[in-house]
C-alpha cells in the first residue's frame, strides 16, 4: 500500500470524493505543511487542510490520483489563505519528482498555477467529528453502519466508510460498493442506503462526476 498527502481546498469535498474511487483503501483528513504547534479546526495556524489516502497502487496509480487532483479544483486561482491552499507534499523523492513533472506540465498548457510541492514533515489528524463529514451527516446510514460495523474498523481505517462518505455526496453507486463488500450481514445497510438514496435524490438530485 502507498499513501499520499495533498491539499485542495476544505478537505470535506476532496475526502468523499477520493474516498470513492476504486484502489483507495483508507482516508482521513487532517493538518499539514505548518511550521511548529499543534493544529486543530479551531485554531490551524499556519497548517494546511489535507487529505491523507491510502491506495492500492495494483489499482490505482499516482499518476491517476495527481490527474484527479488537478480536475477537481482551480489551481489557477491564488489560495485565499494558507489553510486552504493547493499543495502536494512528497513523502519520498519518487512522488517527488511525478508531483513536479505534474506541475510542470500544467504550467505549460494553462500558464500560471498555484499548487506548491513540499516535503511531509507531519501529520495531523483533524478531529473525529471532520472524518467521512458527510457520511457522518447522512444520519440513517451512518447510524447503521455504527450499530454493525466492528470496533476495529474505525471510521478512519474503515474502506467501506470512505465509500459510503464518496456515496453520500452522489459519487460512486451502490451496486459497485455490494460487490466490493460481499458480506451478507450488511443487507441491513444497504436497505438503508436504498431508502436514503431515493430520498435524497427526491429532495436535491445531489450527484457527482468524477472521470476515471
Amino acid at each position: 500500500m502507498d499513501t499520499v498527502t495533498f491539499g485542495m481546498g476544505c478537505f470535506w469535498g476532496p475526502e468523499a470524493r477520493f474516498g470513492s474511487l476504486p484502489g483507495v483503501v483508507k482516508t482521513r483528513v487532517g493538518y499539514a505543511g505548518g511550521k511548529e504547534g499543534q493544529p486543530s479546526s479551531k485554531n490551524t495556524l499556519d497548517f494546511t487542510e489535507v487529505l491523507q489516502i491510502q491506495y492500492d497502487s495494483e489499482l490505482l496509480s499516482l499518476d491517476q490520483i495527481l490527474t484527479q487532483f488537478f480536475a477537481q479544483h482551480n489551481t489557477a486561482r491564488a489560495p485565499r489563505s494558507t489553510k486552504y491552499r493547493s499543495v502536494l507534499f512528497y513523502q519520498n523523492e519518487e512522488q517527488k519528482d511525478k508531483m513536479m513533472q505534474k506541475v510542470e506540465e500544467k504550467k505549460r498548457n494553462n500558464g500560471v498555477i498555484y499548487t506548491a510541492v513540499e516535503p511531509l514533515k507531519q501529520f495531523f489528524e483533524a478531529e473525529t467529528r471532520h472524518q467521512k463529514y458527510y457520511l457522518q451527516r447522512w444520519k440513517p446510514v451512518y447510524q447503521k453502519w455504527c450499530k454493525l460495523h466492528s470496533e476495529e474498523d474505525s471510521l478512519v481505517e474503515s474502506t467501506l466508510t470512505a465509500r459510503l462518505n464518496g456515496l453520500s455526496k452522489g459519487c460512486g453507486k451502490l451496486e459497485e460498493i455490494q460487490r466490493e463488500f460481499l458480506d451478507p450481514s450488511l443487507e441491513p445497510l444497504w436497505c438503508v442506503i436504498r431508502e436514503g438514496i431515493m430520498d435524497k435524490q427526491e429532495k436535491t438530485g445531489d450527484t457527482c462526476s468524477i472521470e476515471y
